[in-house]
């Protein structure tokens, strides 16, 4: 398993966490870590992209900056401002975690300990607001099922596939890679998928799909 980490900085840093500590801190773990300030700089094989959040539009920036990115590696954002809807889109979204501004050097090590052991970091506020959109999502579909006769959801075979991955912990480039089809073709896939469930997101998807078709995700 790749053993390495990227620091992607952002040009104006509000502080120095990131080469003062949170460098320092991964190359405790046996990480080896390396930094720079364009995506693109990225080098195969990393592990973890630890993405320096930027103090304007942060949520516009990181979609610019992961539209670029070209390989395969788990994010984590760093240098959050408390900001609970850019955390709960960065989760929505996949990333692996996010460590704030007031993080505490025992914070980040404990935090990247769980990353390296495949687990998510996220404040249990935002990992409740998750849930509970989960539950809430779980609540409205059995109230539809119970009012009334409603048409059945029919999904393609290759929607089914692309959330049968999904599922998995498979990422929009992986899913391309085992199917044999592009990115853009899985996003096609995805939006048709949300629009026959009525799903806003992954994570209503998959419960939507647990629920429904859970024999044919497996």
């Amino acid at each position: 398993m790749s053993s390495s980490a990227f620091l992607l900085l952002d040009p104006e840093p509000i502080n120095t966490i990131g080469v003062n500590v949170l460098e320092p801190l991964l190359k405790t773990q046996g990480l080896t870590v390396t930094t720079g300030t364009d995506i693109s700089e990225v080098p195969e094989g990393t592990r973890l992209l630890f993405i320096e959040t930027s103090s304007t539009d942060p949520w516009g920036k990181l979609k610019e900056q992961l539209v670029n990115l070209r390989i395969k590696c788990d994010i984590v954002l760093f240098n959050l401002d408390e900001n609970p809807e850019l955390a709960n889109r960065a989760l929505l979204s996949g990333i692996r975690g996010v460590f704030y501004t007031t993080d505490n050097a025992d914070v980040l090590m404990k935090g990247i300990r769980l990353l390296l052991e495949d687990q998510l970091w996220y404040r249990r506020d935002i990992m409740c607001n998750a849930l509970n959109r989960m539950l809430q999502f779980n609540k409205d579909a059995l109230h539809k099922l119970t009012d009334g006769d409603i048409e059945p959801v029919k999904l393609t075979k290759r929607e089914k596939a692309i959330i049968s991955l999904m599922s998995k912990g498979s990422k929009n480039k992986e899913i391309a890679e085992d199917l044999s089809i592009s990115p853009h073709t899985v996003k096609t896939h995805l939006y048709s998928a949300f629009r026959k469930t009525k799903c806003r997101n992954r994570i209503e998807l998959l419960s939507w799909a647990q629920q429904n078709i859970p024999d044919e995700i497996r």
